[in-house]
């Protein structure tokens, strides 16, 4: 069974994990600058066009100009997995969408094509492309919350090791520069020069 496109989709809370301070970007990297804009505002301007409802897990008050609602982090220091849980704690639907705060590229139909093909019986559907994997990029379903908590209790805190011990499903996206995810200034400089 596949989730119905655009009336699910609205309705879908969306998370962005602004982590914080990159030691490789030097700052916090949801505010560093691509085409004069922060991160963060490429990534709100296309979540806004498909859900209704975006939230920030960050505690840095300088996130406060988007005008969207922050969340604290309930386990600090967690990296990822404490991000989704936080999200995933605070949502009052069944899933959630969760993406990073470093993929300024990100597009509609990127969303779209995640959203369209997440398969109802999938605890985790993320994006892939060219054999990556992108579980930044995903959703998560809120079920997952007492093995995740277990998981960080006990610094069980990689992604992708947690990802496989549930149903997860990979979506294959066309274009995998939407994927794009910048860590250093070097990268940024790149990406810069091809844009």
């Amino acid at each position: 069974m596949i989730i119905s496109s655009m009336s699910t989709s609205a309705n879908i809370p969306a998370y962005i994990l602004c982590g914080g301070k990159s030691s490789r970007m030097g700052s916090e990297k949801g505010l560093v600058k691509f085409q004069e804009k922060q991160f963060i505002h490429h990534i709100i301007n296309v979540l806004k066009k498909i859900t209704n409802f975006v939230f920030l897990v960050t505690e840095n008050q300088e996130y406060l100009s988007f005008e969207l609602e922050l969340l604290k982090d309930n386990y600090k220091g967690k990296g990822p997995l404490g991000g989704i849980q936080t999200a995933l704690n605070h949502t009052l639907n069944k899933k959630a969408l969760i993406l990073s705060c470093d993929i300024p590229l990100i597009t509609v139909d990127a969303l779209n094509t995640l959203l369209q093909n997440t398969k109802s019986d999938a605890e985790i559907s993320f994006a892939t492309a060219d054999e990556n994997w992108h579980p930044l990029v995903g959703i998560y379903a809120k079920s997952l919350l007492p093995v995740m908590e277990n998981d960080i209790e006990n610094d069980r805190l990689k992604l992708i090791d947690f990802i496989k011990k549930h149903r997860y499903q990979e979506i294959e996206i066309a274009d995998s520069k939407s994927l794009t995810n910048i860590n250093s200034p070097e990268e940024l400089k790149q990406l810069e020069q091809i844009k």
